[in-house]
């Protein structure tokens, strides 16, 4: 059968690596050019990912499951890739059979999140380095989202950019970071396994902490606690440092999803734009 939203190349890769494939599910988000199929072929399940012409989170994966996630893979907390393709941007993985644990009961189960603490912990001590502009550049990117259409209140706004262009970023040491950690990627099987590095990047530990916090932990302290038993230490989540962080993260995350009408996530970042501009005042 045709499966929808390959392109031709793409199509006859996956004709070569899953003969005859079924279509079960359509797991595609359609808010941007990503493509995510559950298929079936010869008797098993296989998660097939693919983008369009501008898509780079095809190729942040690939990367992931060449250098990282192999490491986790073999503890079972994640998937191996089975076939990619980084110019034709695609892939397959192994369906994971599970619970998907985003918004669901698990996602307050202490067992759960200490293991999540885990599993970020061994990934984030496979590698260690400086890098000189990753801060800059993080603000930079913020600033340019206030630049863009957006619903921020025009005072909060020049508020906002005015705590972004004072920030004074210098050196940061990076680590290998998944960069969407939170229950929306995690699938509770026999033990937690983790999916989609599709934002895979080198970047300071604490952008990893940032999407739980405004998720989970801001309205759920104790799954911090939790989380940070199983990681090994407490970490940075508070300071100076931390709450320009949580600004310039809401402030990205209200102008992408404005940008692609995802009311839901736009609301969660302005909330989190007025929480951290009280904790800076």
């Amino acid at each position: 059968m045709t499966l929808p939203g390959l392109d031709d190349r793409q199509a006859m890769l996956a004709a070569t690596w899953l003969p005859d494939a079924a279509l079960m599910a359509n797991l595609s988000w359609g808010l941007t050019d990503s493509t995510v199929l559950h298929v079936a072929s010869r008797g098993e399940e296989f998660i097939l990912k693919a983008g369009g012409p501008h898509n780079s989170h095809i190729s942040r994966e690939i990367t992931a499951y060449e250098t990282v996630v192999p490491a986790l893979a073999a503890r079972g907390h994640a998937p191996r890739m089975l076939h990619g393709d980084r110019s034709a941007r695609i892939l397959v993985l192994p369906h994971i059979p599970g619970a998907l644990i985003d918004e669901g009961p698990l996602e307050s189960d202490r067992d759960t999140v200490r293991q999540a603490g885990d599993i970020l912990s061994t990934l984030h001590g496979m590698a260690k380095t400086v890098d000189d502009t990753i801060e800059n550049g993080l603000v930079r990117a913020a600033l340019r989202w206030l630049d863009k259409p957006n619903r921020i209140l025009p005072r909060t706004a020049a508020i906002a950019r005015s705590v972004l262009e004072a920030y004074e970023a210098g050196p940061a040491t990076v680590v290998p970071s998944h960069g969407d950690y939170s229950g929306r990627n995690w699938i509770r099987s026999d033990k937690l396994v983790v999916i989609d590095f599709g934002r895979f990047g080198y970047r300071p530990a604490r952008q990893d902490f940032l999407r739980l916090y405004v998720r989970r932990w801001h309205d759920h302290p104790a799954e911090r606690e939790w989380f940070f038993d199983g990681y090994g230490e407490a970490g940075e989540a508070e300071g100076y440092r931390w709450w320009v962080d949580v600004l310039r993260e809401a402030v990205a995350t209200t102008g992408w999803a404005h940008k692609v009408g995802d009311r839901a996530f736009e609301e969660q970042g302005l909330r989190f734009i007025d929480v951290a501009l009280a904790e800076l005042e």
